[in-house]
Protein backbone atom coordinates (compact mmCIF):
# COMPACT_ATOMS: atom_id res chain seq x y z
CA UNK A 1 0.00 0.00 0.00
CA UNK A 2 2.77 2.05 1.12
CA UNK A 3 4.48 2.16 -2.34
CA UNK A 4 1.75 2.57 -4.33
CA UNK A 5 1.23 5.72 -2.11
CA UNK A 6 4.65 6.73 -3.11
CA UNK A 7 4.46 5.62 -7.26
CA UNK A 8 0.71 8.29 -7.05
CA UNK A 9 3.36 10.59 -5.66
CA UNK A 10 6.02 10.33 -7.95
CA UNK A 11 3.26 10.25 -10.94
CA UNK A 12 1.70 13.90 -9.51
CA UNK A 13 5.08 15.01 -9.28
CA UNK A 14 5.71 14.49 -12.58
CA UNK A 15 2.69 15.92 -13.78
CA UNK A 16 3.02 18.90 -11.85
CA UNK A 17 6.51 19.38 -13.07
CA UNK A 18 5.21 18.93 -16.48
CA UNK A 19 2.64 21.41 -16.25
CA UNK A 20 4.91 24.22 -14.98
CA UNK A 21 7.22 23.34 -17.86
CA UNK A 22 4.38 24.09 -20.38
CA UNK A 23 3.56 27.21 -18.55
CA UNK A 24 7.33 28.35 -18.57
CA UNK A 25 7.55 27.73 -22.09
CA UNK A 26 4.26 29.82 -23.41
CA UNK A 27 5.26 32.96 -21.04
CA UNK A 28 8.44 32.49 -22.51
CA UNK A 29 7.28 32.64 -26.19
CA UNK A 30 4.38 35.28 -25.25
CA UNK A 31 7.24 37.62 -24.02
CA UNK A 32 10.43 36.64 -25.82
CA UNK A 33 9.15 34.92 -29.04
CA UNK A 34 5.54 36.80 -29.72
CA UNK A 35 7.34 40.22 -29.25
CA UNK A 36 10.25 39.67 -31.45
CA UNK A 37 7.67 38.37 -34.05
CA UNK A 38 5.69 41.22 -33.60
CA UNK A 39 8.57 43.61 -34.04
CA UNK A 40 9.80 41.05 -37.13
CA UNK A 41 6.57 41.63 -39.15
CA UNK A 42 6.20 46.12 -37.74
CA UNK A 43 9.61 45.89 -39.07
CA UNK A 44 8.20 44.30 -42.69
CA UNK A 45 5.47 46.46 -42.10
CA UNK A 46 7.47 49.86 -41.76
CA UNK A 47 8.85 50.32 -45.46
CA UNK A 48 5.40 49.19 -47.12
CA UNK A 49 3.82 52.10 -45.22
CA UNK A 50 6.27 54.83 -45.88
CA UNK A 51 5.96 53.40 -49.36
CA UNK A 52 2.33 54.55 -49.12
CA UNK A 53 3.02 57.88 -47.74
CA UNK A 54 4.45 61.05 -49.48
CA UNK A 55 7.17 60.21 -52.00
CA UNK A 56 9.41 63.27 -52.75
CA UNK A 57 10.80 63.16 -56.42
CA UNK A 58 12.37 65.94 -58.59
CA UNK A 59 10.09 66.95 -61.53
CA UNK A 60 11.21 65.90 -65.01
CA UNK A 61 12.70 68.33 -67.47
CA UNK A 62 9.39 67.62 -69.61
CA UNK A 63 7.66 68.60 -66.79
CA UNK A 64 9.95 71.30 -65.83
CA UNK A 65 9.51 72.91 -69.22
CA UNK A 66 5.36 72.81 -69.07
CA UNK A 67 5.43 74.85 -65.77
CA UNK A 68 8.26 76.99 -66.42
CA UNK A 69 6.17 78.31 -69.21
CA UNK A 70 2.83 78.65 -67.46
CA UNK A 71 4.44 80.79 -64.81
CA UNK A 72 5.69 83.48 -67.59
CA UNK A 73 2.25 83.12 -68.22
CA UNK A 74 0.68 83.79 -64.94
CA UNK A 75 3.60 86.34 -64.23
CA UNK A 76 2.45 88.21 -67.47
CA UNK A 77 -0.97 88.20 -65.93
CA UNK A 78 -1.29 88.06 -62.64
CA UNK A 79 1.75 89.03 -60.96
CA UNK A 80 -0.19 91.74 -59.20
CA UNK A 81 -1.58 89.56 -57.29
CA UNK A 82 1.21 88.22 -55.55
CA UNK A 83 1.67 86.35 -53.09
CA UNK A 84 -1.57 84.39 -53.75
CA UNK A 85 -2.67 82.16 -50.93
CA UNK A 86 -6.04 80.43 -53.24
CA UNK A 87 -6.50 81.09 -56.69
CA UNK A 88 -10.27 81.16 -55.76
CA UNK A 89 -8.89 85.31 -54.46
CA UNK A 90 -7.60 86.00 -58.27
CA UNK A 91 -10.58 88.40 -59.99
CA UNK A 92 -13.19 86.36 -62.04
CA UNK A 93 -12.78 89.25 -64.70
CA UNK A 94 -9.45 88.80 -64.81
CA UNK A 95 -9.23 84.88 -65.62
CA UNK A 96 -11.58 85.34 -68.22
CA UNK A 97 -9.71 88.27 -69.99
CA UNK A 98 -6.45 86.42 -69.41
CA UNK A 99 -7.62 83.09 -71.30
CA UNK A 100 -8.81 85.58 -73.64
CA UNK A 101 -5.98 86.64 -74.73
CA UNK A 102 -4.17 83.09 -74.38
CA UNK A 103 -6.39 81.99 -76.72
CA UNK A 104 -5.33 83.92 -79.87
CA UNK A 105 -8.54 84.37 -81.16
CA UNK A 106 -8.56 88.13 -80.11
CA UNK A 107 -11.56 90.30 -82.01
CA UNK A 108 -12.96 86.94 -83.41
CA UNK A 109 -15.94 85.10 -81.54
CA UNK A 110 -14.66 82.88 -79.34
CA UNK A 111 -16.79 79.22 -78.04
CA UNK A 112 -16.96 78.84 -74.22
CA UNK A 113 -15.12 75.70 -74.72
CA UNK A 114 -11.97 76.93 -76.23
CA UNK A 115 -12.19 79.25 -72.95
CA UNK A 116 -12.65 76.31 -70.81
CA UNK A 117 -9.87 74.26 -72.40
CA UNK A 118 -7.46 77.33 -70.69
CA UNK A 119 -8.54 77.84 -67.43
CA UNK A 120 -8.31 74.03 -67.03
CA UNK A 121 -4.94 74.15 -68.16
CA UNK A 122 -3.78 76.75 -65.92
CA UNK A 123 -6.43 76.17 -62.88
CA UNK A 124 -7.13 72.48 -63.75
CA UNK A 125 -10.83 71.38 -64.00
CA UNK A 126 -12.04 71.98 -60.65
CA UNK A 127 -11.24 75.62 -61.03
CA UNK A 128 -13.85 78.15 -59.48
CA UNK A 129 -14.44 80.74 -62.45
CA UNK A 130 -17.19 81.20 -63.94
CA UNK A 131 -18.19 82.24 -67.86
CA UNK A 132 -19.91 86.00 -68.19
CA UNK A 133 -19.42 88.91 -70.35
CA UNK A 134 -15.85 90.03 -70.71
CA UNK A 135 -15.26 93.57 -69.59
CA UNK A 136 -12.85 95.80 -71.07
CA UNK A 137 -10.01 96.79 -68.48
CA UNK A 138 -9.37 100.12 -70.27
CA UNK A 139 -12.95 101.52 -70.41
CA UNK A 140 -15.32 98.71 -68.49
CA UNK A 141 -17.38 98.32 -71.19
CA UNK A 142 -18.18 94.75 -72.15
CA UNK A 143 -15.57 93.73 -74.69
CA UNK A 144 -16.97 90.33 -74.97
CA UNK A 145 -20.75 89.47 -74.60
CA UNK A 146 -21.20 85.71 -73.33
CA UNK A 147 -24.00 83.82 -74.65
CA UNK A 148 -25.00 81.00 -72.01
CA UNK A 149 -27.35 79.02 -74.47
CA UNK A 150 -25.11 78.88 -77.30
CA UNK A 151 -22.28 78.52 -75.12
CA UNK A 152 -20.32 81.18 -76.85
CA UNK A 153 -18.17 84.95 -76.60
CA UNK A 154 -19.28 87.46 -79.30
CA UNK A 155 -16.57 90.13 -79.99
CA UNK A 156 -18.25 93.73 -79.31
CA UNK A 157 -15.48 96.22 -81.66
CA UNK A 158 -16.27 99.02 -79.99
CA UNK A 159 -12.62 99.66 -78.09
CA UNK A 160 -10.32 101.76 -80.68
CA UNK A 161 -7.58 102.01 -77.65
CA UNK A 162 -4.72 99.36 -76.58
CA UNK A 163 -4.86 96.68 -73.98
CA UNK A 164 -4.57 96.65 -70.16
CA UNK A 165 -0.90 96.44 -68.82
CA UNK A 166 1.07 93.54 -68.27
CA UNK A 167 4.08 92.24 -66.16
CA UNK A 168 7.63 91.00 -68.10
CA UNK A 169 9.07 88.80 -65.95
CA UNK A 170 12.22 86.73 -66.70
CA UNK A 171 12.53 83.21 -64.60
CA UNK A 172 16.00 81.56 -63.23
CA UNK A 173 17.03 78.67 -61.42
CA UNK A 174 13.76 76.94 -61.69
CA UNK A 175 13.54 73.47 -59.42
CA UNK A 176 10.77 71.66 -57.86
CA UNK A 177 9.32 68.28 -56.61
CA UNK A 178 6.55 66.08 -57.21
CA UNK A 179 4.49 64.91 -54.32
CA UNK A 180 1.99 62.31 -55.68
CA UNK A 181 -0.24 64.89 -57.52
CA UNK A 182 1.12 68.38 -56.17
CA UNK A 183 4.00 70.01 -57.45
CA UNK A 184 6.20 72.61 -55.51
CA UNK A 185 8.41 74.60 -58.61
CA UNK A 186 10.35 77.44 -56.86
CA UNK A 187 12.13 79.70 -59.24
CA UNK A 188 13.52 83.74 -59.19
CA UNK A 189 11.95 86.39 -61.21
CA UNK A 190 13.68 89.26 -62.25
CA UNK A 191 11.41 91.53 -63.88
CA UNK A 192 11.37 94.40 -67.22
CA UNK A 193 9.59 98.03 -67.02
CA UNK A 194 6.16 97.41 -66.63
CA UNK A 195 4.28 97.03 -69.70
CA UNK A 196 1.67 100.00 -70.12
CA UNK A 197 -0.35 99.41 -73.17
CA UNK A 198 2.65 99.68 -75.10
CA UNK A 199 5.78 97.91 -73.79
CA UNK A 200 9.01 100.24 -73.84
CA UNK A 201 12.14 98.47 -74.38
CA UNK A 202 14.13 96.69 -71.73
CA UNK A 203 16.50 99.39 -69.97
CA UNK A 204 15.44 98.50 -66.75
CA UNK A 205 15.50 95.18 -64.54
CA UNK A 206 13.70 95.27 -61.00
CA UNK A 207 13.75 92.35 -58.24
CA UNK A 208 9.88 93.13 -57.43
CA UNK A 209 6.54 93.44 -59.23
CA UNK A 210 6.03 96.86 -57.65
CA UNK A 211 8.91 98.16 -58.24
CA UNK A 212 8.79 97.34 -62.03
CA UNK A 213 5.21 98.79 -62.20
CA UNK A 214 5.85 102.17 -60.24
CA UNK A 215 9.89 102.21 -61.89
CA UNK A 216 11.74 102.59 -59.27
CA UNK A 217 14.33 101.02 -57.05
CA UNK A 218 16.21 99.11 -60.49
CA UNK A 219 18.56 96.52 -59.35
CA UNK A 220 20.17 96.61 -62.99
CA UNK A 221 20.30 99.28 -65.49
CA UNK A 222 19.37 102.04 -67.02
CA UNK A 223 20.73 101.36 -70.27
CA UNK A 224 21.10 103.09 -73.11
CA UNK A 225 18.81 100.98 -75.18
CA UNK A 226 17.31 97.31 -75.21
CA UNK A 227 18.87 95.42 -72.88
CA UNK A 228 19.23 91.62 -72.31
CA UNK A 229 20.73 90.45 -69.47
CA UNK A 230 23.84 88.27 -69.29
CA UNK A 231 24.81 85.58 -67.68
CA UNK A 232 27.60 87.67 -65.54
CA UNK A 233 25.33 90.33 -64.86
CA UNK A 234 22.46 87.74 -63.49
CA UNK A 235 25.05 86.08 -61.32
CA UNK A 236 26.22 89.56 -59.41
CA UNK A 237 22.47 90.01 -58.34
CA UNK A 238 20.81 86.48 -58.00
CA UNK A 239 20.99 86.45 -54.04
CA UNK A 240 19.38 89.63 -53.68
CA UNK A 241 16.14 88.12 -55.90
CA UNK A 242 13.23 87.01 -53.96
CA UNK A 243 12.37 82.78 -54.21
CA UNK A 244 8.80 82.60 -55.82
CA UNK A 245 7.34 79.40 -54.84
CA UNK A 246 4.19 77.96 -57.15
CA UNK A 247 2.36 75.19 -56.21
CA UNK A 248 0.33 72.73 -58.68
CA UNK A 249 -2.49 70.29 -58.18
CA UNK A 250 -1.75 67.56 -61.09
CA UNK A 251 -5.61 66.15 -62.62
CA UNK A 252 -6.59 63.57 -64.41
CA UNK A 253 -6.66 64.98 -67.85
CA UNK A 254 -2.96 66.51 -66.88
CA UNK A 255 -3.87 69.36 -66.05
CA UNK A 256 -1.57 71.36 -63.66
CA UNK A 257 -3.50 74.15 -62.24
CA UNK A 258 -2.45 76.96 -60.02
CA UNK A 259 -3.52 76.55 -55.96
CA UNK A 260 -1.03 79.14 -54.06
CA UNK A 261 2.27 81.15 -55.12
CA UNK A 262 4.07 82.58 -52.00
CA UNK A 263 7.17 84.95 -52.39
CA UNK A 264 10.13 84.73 -49.84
Amino acid sequence: MEKKNKKYHVIIIIILVLALLATTSYIVYDKVFSKENKEVKQEERKPQEETTSEQKESITEAEKEILENQISDYTTYFAGYYPITNISSLDNQDVLYFAMMKSGKIGEDIMESDLEKILDQYFGKNHPFKHSDIMCPIDDEPLYIYDSARREYYFEDTHPHGGSGVYRGITYETEGEKIDNKYIVRTKILYNDYCSGMCPPRINYYITKDDSKNGENQILGTYDEDHEITEEEYNSIKDSIPITTYTFIKDENNNYGLESVTVE
